[in-house]
């Protein structure tokens, strides 16, 4: 097989600068009216998610995640007006658990300044490799230019050469077949030699650097240690299988894949069954674990909730974000049933997903609606972002109320293998996963 020396620079991708990844960093939807209580276990949340991303080797995504914990704790919650009233409850566990985090901010910082320096040298190093490929490409290309030059000019003065020999030799018919023969050769000759010039020029353009997509497309771990490991993991990462983001959100975010086990929703129906006979909603959290740039739903949670016809509730909710992190998995989504209902998500749901996707781009939303009358049974919706997102956060209302806003969500299942940018979410077969009903 030929080694194609241009086409190995041209497939290269950029690593983001730090310019961007700033960007990105604090380019999310911050709103008071969210209350401080939901923004500080955002917050965990994206601490554990940095550490997972770090773990990885995925560097440029948990620069992000720190940066925009530490954006949020340094220009926004300390001006969040609950904090007023919680500042009277000092023995209060949100308020000791709001000034443990801000703790962090300086050990955070100085961790996210070595992550700095690791991604700016990776941006540095690419930039200096896709120089130096240019420049050894365009000085094999000009050799082998002066090596044709000189071949040409040879063949061209043993032609001439010959020429005149059988000029002086030849019979004038056969003197005129000869000529035309020698016209015909180095008519051949030329043409050929301009075909390995065109296919040469092709091979050997230069590269264009790719324009770096915006890698978007959220307990503090000892940086020290992974941001070593991650360099070792850099120069290996290359062998391995990693998930291609192809979707995006409507401002351009790339939306990693999640993966889906097929026979999930199956499952929460049954667990579900007895609520919806008696025409009560049920809900459930989608958990699971980052892989290779791609997220899986390894675990469906059953919390602790009320239920009435159109709504539903979680209880509990310590021992529920207790259980996730001892598991040390991320929340991707949740799911829910209508039973009185079609499958669509409600003003109350949207702004139940908003909490999800603030804190993860690709979180979902599946609906259940097992009522045999509705021509729709399942649906897996996403927030757009914009105008969803920006709209929601924004957004101070309770209960059911109603939006005049168009296309607040949309559906983001993949149709099929062959539609990959119909949505992020693909439904996978023989993808196992485990149940935990902390309702028992």
């Amino acid at each position: 097989m030929d080694y194609d020396r241009s086409s190995t620079v041209e497939k290269e991708t950029a690593p983001p600068n730090l310019k961007e990844l700033k960007n990105v960093a604090v380019s999310y939807h911050y709103t008071s009216s969210i209350p401080l209580a939901v923004w500080l276990r955002t917050s965990s949340r994206i601490l554990k998610h940095a550490e997972a991303y770090l773990s990885q080797g995925v560097t440029d995504q948990a620069y992000i995640l720190y940066t925009r914990f530490i954006d949020l704790f340094a220009y926004h919650l300390y001006k969040h007006p609950d904090l007023t009233d919680l500042k009277r409850q000092k023995d209060s566990d949100l308020y000791k658990h709001y000034l443990s985090m801000k703790a962090q901010l300086p050990k955070l910082m100085s961790d996210v300044e070595k992550l700095n320096d690791v991604l700016k040298k990776r941006h540095d190093d690419y930039i200096k490799s896709v120089k130096a490929k240019g420049k050894l490409i365009q000085r094999e290309r000009e050799e082998r230019l002066k090596e044709e030059a000189t071949e040409f000019k040879r063949s061209m003065l043993l032609n001439k050469s010959n020429k005149d020999i059988e000029d002086k030799n030849a019979p004038e018919s056969d003197l005129n077949d000869a000529l035309l023969a020698k016209k015909l050769k180095s008519l051949s000759r030329i043409r050929l030699n301009n075909g390995q010039n065109r296919s040469l020029i092709q091979r050997t353009t230069y590269p264009i650097l790719p324009l770096p997509h915006n890698n978007i497309d959220h307990s503090v771990p000892q940086l020290n240690n992974n941001i070593r490991q991650t360099s070792k993991e850099n120069k290996i990462a290359p062998k391995q299988i990693t998930h291609r983001a192809v979707n995006f959100t409507e401002k351009g975010i790339p939306l990693r894949t999640l993966f889906v086990p097929s026979n999930l929703v199956d499952k929460f129906l049954k667990i579900a069954s007895r609520n919806t006979k008696r025409k009560l909603e049920t809900c459930g959290l989608l958990c699971g674990k980052l892989n290779r740039n791609a997220f899986f739903v390894t675990t469906l949670v059953i919390p602790e909730q009320e239920s009435t016809q159109n709504t539903c509730n979680t209880k509990n909710e310590e021992k529920l974000f207790e259980v996730i992190d001892n598991l040390d998995l991320f929340m991707l989504g949740w799911i829910h049933t209508h039973p009185t209902q079609s499958c669509f998500l409600s003003s109350v749901d949207l702004h139940s997903q908003n909490s999800y996707q603030i804190m993860l781009n690709e979180a979902i939303a599946i609906v259940c609606s097992p009522d045999k009358k509705f021509h729709k049974h399942i649906g897996v919706f996403r927030l757009t972002d914009p105008p969803g997102v920006d709209t929601i956060s924004h957004c101070a209302k309770t209960g059911f109320h109603p939006h005049n806003e168009k296309n607040l969500y949309k559906e983001c299942q993949r149709l099929g293998i062959n539609n990959s940018k119909t949505g992020h979410v693909v439904m996978m077969e023989n993808l196992s996963f485990e149940t935990k009903d902390l309702r028992k």
